[in-house]
């Protein structure tokens, strides 16, 4: 790992691909994306170098994000944690090209599961953002991603989620998605991020599988992507990509596994590697 400057030694040249992760990385503490990220995201896409945001946000709360940096004009992302990648409008629909919904029955267990233990959960298909109630985590969520969620009686869904997520209302209660997490059924996958948010998918789904086939379809190799993130999810993305950026306040074993360090996402770190990896 090395600090992320103009004439470093082994500055990569400029990629063809930027993968931006959002909350944590693209995004500040605030939840909102600075001027001088959205300035640089558009600067880097006039210099002919595409940008593919890959949050684990459904495709709704992406809408405010895409937004602010210019990418409702039909530019792809991937979203749901990997389960979904699509594109919107510049009128707001979504097209989806690629979407991998979890097992139903199996899904369905983990939320007899966790809703028996007291947890709320969130059931994430396309657009929709159902839960099973709402409690002070979704109540918090919602304001984050400026979404609303959808009570519903997930057990009666006729078709898998894209994603399950449950958060813990304290950090104490994180040991009680760790149990969840090791006792998932068969055809599904779990991380534990944020580090009291449990991300619930199809076994074969993540970030970095649905940039792969993003960029194979595409033509373009790993060695000319760079993957910027701050969370465990996005160390799939850092072994695919050819170089990888961590800002200064990623978790530690992502800031250990990155190529480069870049200022905090509270620090303009997003602005400050585009301005360094596109000059």
């Amino acid at each position: 790992m090395r600090e992320l400057r103009p004439g470093a030694p082994g500055l990569p040249a400029p990629p063809a691909l930027v993968v931006l992760d959002v909350d944590g990385t693209l995004l500040t503490s605030a939840h909102e994306v600075g001027p001088a990220a959205a300035a640089q995201v558009r600067r880097v896409r006039d210099a002919g170098v595409a940008v593919l945001l890959a949050s684990s946000r459904g495709p709704r709360a992406m809408l405010p994000v895409l937004a602010a940096v210019g990418l409702t004009d039909g530019t792809d992302f991937v979203g749901t944690q990997g389960a979904l990648t699509g594109r919107y409008a510049a009128a707001g629909a979504l097209h989806v090209l690629d979407r991998r919904p979890a097992p139903v029955d199996a899904a369905r267990a983990v939320v007899a599961a966790a809703t028996g233990a007291g947890l709320a959960v969130g059931w994430y298909a396309g657009e929709r953002w159902l839960v099973s109630h709402v409690d002070p985590t979704i109540a918090r969520e919602a304001r984050v991603v400026h979404d609303t969620p959808e009570v519903a009686d997930l057990l009666a869904q006729d078709e898998g989620p894209d994603k399950l997520m449950i958060i813990a209302p304290t950090p104490d209660a994180v040991e009680v998605l760790r149990r969840l997490a090791a006792a998932l059924p068969t055809g599904l996958t779990a991380q534990i991020s944020n580090p009291t948010y449990l991300e619930i998918t199809r076994r074969d789904v993540d970030k970095a599988s649905a940039v792969a086939r993003w960029c194979e379809q595409r033509g373009i190799a790993p060695s000319t992507v760079v993957a910027i993130g701050d969370g465990p999810n996005d160390l799939g993305l850092f072994a695919f990509a050819g170089s990888s950026v961590a800002p200064a306040t990623a978790r530690p074993e992502v800031a250990a596994a990155a190529t480069w360090l870049t200022r905090g996402n509270d620090d303009d770190g997003v602005a400050w590697a585009l301005s360094v990896l596109v000059p």
